[in-house]
């Protein structure tokens, strides 16, 4: 198993309520590529449930598969 170094990691990270209720779910791969997600007003109770959780954002190791 390989680990990424410290200042470039695998992220997920919760922001949010923006002005208008909704949140963003950003997924950030440590190369730098990142991918956001817009989520509705009506659809957020989830994310709050695991902001509270990982204020942070959840870091993600690499993992070989061999």
């Amino acid at each position: 198993m390989s680990v990424a170094p410290e200042n470039a990691r695998n992220r997920i990270m919760i922001y949010g309520p923006t002005n208008d209720g909704t949140y963003i779910v950003e997924f950030k791969t440590a190369d730098g590529e990142a991918l956001a997600i817009n989520v509705p007003v009506g659809e957020t109770r989830v994310l709050k449930h695991f902001q509270e959780r990982m204020p942070y954002g959840l870091f993600v190791p690499d993992v070989d598969a061999a």
